[in-house]
């Protein structure tokens, strides 16, 4: 797929030479990784999100396991000193 910028600066072009030349690479190479990379970022932050929903549910969940079983232990060690 092809996609053309317009009205890149200058100065912003030269530095994307340059550091495309760091590289050993071509300016239309380094653009398609960095494209790439920015979108596998993208993805890979909404997987990150999901991930800390579900880490805090999970977390809210074993909290409350937590106090069940706290009273559960409670009521256990009562009922052995009646």
């Amino acid at each position: 797929m092809e996609i053309k910028a317009r009205g890149v600066e200058p100065a912003a072009v030269q530095k994307i030479d340059e550091l495309a030349r760091k590289q050993g690479v071509s300016r239309n190479f380094f653009l398609v990784n960095l494209i790439n990379n920015y979108a596998a970022l993208e993805e890979f932050r909404n997987y990150q999100k999901q991930y800390e929903v579900i880490l805090d549910r999970n977390l809210k969940v074993i909290q409350q396991n937590s106090i069940i079983m706290e009273k559960i232990q409670r009521l256990l060690v009562d009922k052995d000193e009646a």
